[in-house]
């Protein structure tokens, strides 16, 4: 993959894309196993064109425990942003509600504030998810997790990770494409943007340094 934008159009080359990203959607729907295995799904993906093969792996189940870590690696992030959210608009509403206006001007920055960084970690999220992935592949749970270490892999080189994680962004847009179509388009729209997520990371590998560990 030479340019960064061919990541959204690689999944289209391989002859049978519609077959294997509509079965792998609809095995993603069942809850937490379908997204294990749609996850591994998408970093087997990657293998492929880490090896030169601009093809998508056949839908299955087998892709689940590939996925785990990633899985958890997501989860956790995902907690955090959470749990930040939850704190500050619990304690904003807390505060807003039943007091007089001088508490209100407490409680509802507190609540702005809880939207404010939620909106800004889920973008940060997309932003340095190709850098994510690929410390998760280098060094499991505790690799995805390790924050220094994904600062000093996103601080060597600012302007490529940004790029890429645009890219990520896009492929998480193009996801969510399907629910325009009275949702079941996600089935479809959601496996095509990981199949983009994979190119992107595939490219990220290439511009930024030595190529993840694969997990067997």
């Amino acid at each position: 993959m030479n340019e960064l934008s061919d990541s959204i159009a690689w999944p289209s080359r391989d002859p049978e894309w519609v077959t294997k990203v509509l079965l792998i959607g609809l095995i993603g729907v069942i809850p937490i196993v379908g997204q294990m295995n749609l996850l591994g799904w998408m970093l087997t993906a990657l293998d492929n064109l880490r090896g030169g093969r601009a093809d998508l792996p056949p839908a299955g189940f087998h892709y689940i425990g590939r996925g785990v870590d990633l899985f958890l690696v997501t989860l956790v992030y995902g907690l955090l942003i959470g749990l930040t959210f939850g704190i500050l608009f619990g304690l904003g509403l807390g505060i807003s509600v039943g007091t007089d206006g001088r508490a209100s001007a407490i409680g509802v920055p507190l609540i702005l504030l809880a939207y404010t960084l939620a909106l800004l970690g889920g973008l940060a999220w997309y932003l340095f998810l190709p850098a994510v992935i690929v410390a998760t592949e280098r060094g499991g749970i505790g690799g995805g997790l390790n924050v220094p270490s994904l600062a000093a892999m996103i601080g060597a080189d600012v302007n490529e990770a940004l790029q890429h994680g645009l890219f990520a962004l896009i492929a998480y847009l193009i996801g969510g494409l399907g629910v325009i179509l009275c949702f079941i388009g996600v089935i479809f729209t959601t496996p095509y943007g990981y199949a983009v997520l994979a190119g992107v990371v595939n490219h990220y590998e290439q511009t930024t340094g030595p190529r993840a560990t694969s997990v067997a």
